[in-house]
């Protein structure tokens, strides 16, 4: 059952936390989960963080390891994060059990993961049947996700309004297009108008598409496999939106690529799973071309983060994933004609990225 230590509304602000003052607090959310002896010796680790600016501490004690979240910044809203946790797992979903948190400084203590993302694995993986071993089994839990969420999205009141429709896609793109096309590359689109069309055109068609539970960042550094077992994180922005979406941020990530016969093969994964789950009924064709439109928006996003982080956030290490995304959004662009303007201005960025690394 999940703890919490509430939250008054004279304490809403907060400071950042020196390491001792963190600490402390971490060691006071462990006595309130009721698990641990005040009296254990522990051990505090600072993990590796990723495009957040979220600290992840996994702390040992009494021969267990448990991982706390400490979001940033003294605005630091932690009650998503434990809604929709909560709610997926209730719906049985593979997330990190909530032990206990700490409203008032914002912290969450929860089940360790352990360190077998999906990255670390396809990477260490020395075979590609392996590779797609460790996909399909993502894919199916993918396909869990979206049949066992989507009709109870209502029982959350988190999710209950949010909705991932036309807003949202066009503030994904004018993303992409200020921190990639223009700070990142240091170009203007030759066309702005006919742009602005072709990108408005992409997002009408995606927000017509039928909607379920969307993680809205599905990609091999959320996901990990513990015990034989597929588990997500980073749930907390979570919303309702197009199917695509999802299977596009896994299937086109740039931290791994696939090649088009393998993600031919999984898309066909996807589709038995969801029959065999009794899902939606896609008709293929219709989701292949939805899938790759699907694509272009979600690496127009990628591409936009990964500047955005390298440059604004000095998180230079995702730079290196650029080239990865951009060649992806060129392979789904060549394919459809409906985008010439976007077409030019990917291919003069294209340009720009190639030189950077010369």
């Amino acid at each position: 059952m999940l703890r919490t230590i509430p939250m008054p509304s004279l304490m809403r602000k907060t400071t950042v936390h020196r390491k001792t003052g963190i600490e402390k607090k971490i060691r006071a959310l462990l006595h309130a989960s009721a698990s641990v002896s005040r009296r254990a010796p522990y051990s505090l680790t600072v993990l590796a963080g990723g495009g957040s600016d979220r600290v992840f501490y996994r702390v040992t004690v009494a021969g267990e390891s448990f991982v706390v979240l400490s979001p940033s910044g003294s605005h630091a809203d932690i009650r998503p994060y434990l809604s929709v946790g909560t709610f997926l797992a209730q719906c049985g979903i593979g997330v990190p059990q909530i032990i206990a948190a700490d409203l008032v400084h914002g912290l969450v203590l929860m089940e360790d993961l352990g360190d077998n993302s999906l990255y670390k694995l396809l990477h260490e993986a020395r075979s590609r049947s392996t590779v797609m071993a460790l996909y399909r089994d993502v894919v199916a839990a993918l396909a869990q996700l979206q049949t066992q969420a989507t009709p109870r999205m209502q029982e959350c009141a988190y999710l209950r309004n949010r909705s991932f429709g036309y807003e949202a896609l066009r503030w994904e793109t004018d993303y992409f297009l200020e921190c990639f096309i223009r700070q990142y590359c240091g170009l203007s689109p030759a066309n702005e108008e006919a742009l602005d069309t072709e990108l408005h055109l992409l997002a009408t068609s995606l927000a017509q598409e039928q909607r379920c539970f969307m993680h809205r960042d599905f990609q091999s550094k959320n996901i990990y496999i513990k015990n034989g077992v597929v588990r997500m994180i980073d749930f907390q922005t979570a919303t309702c939106g197009l199917p695509h979406y999802d299977l596009a941020s896994l299937l086109k990530d740039a931290y791994f690529i696939l090649d088009p016969q393998e993600r031919s093969t999984l898309l066909a994964t996807y589709h038995e799973e969801l029959a065999s789950r009794g899902g939606i009924s896609h008709d293929r064709q219709h989701f292949a071309d939805v899938f790759e439109r699907a694509g272009i928006q979600r690496n127009m996003q990628a591409l936009g983060a990964f500047a955005y982080l390298s440059c604004q956030k000095g998180k230079h290490e995702f730079a290196r994933y650029i080239p990865a995304a951009l060649h992806s959004l060129q392979q789904a662009l060549a394919g459809i004609s409906d985008y010439p303007c976007l077409t030019a201005t990917v291919s003069k960025a294209r340009t720009v990225v190639e030189n950077r690394r010369t």
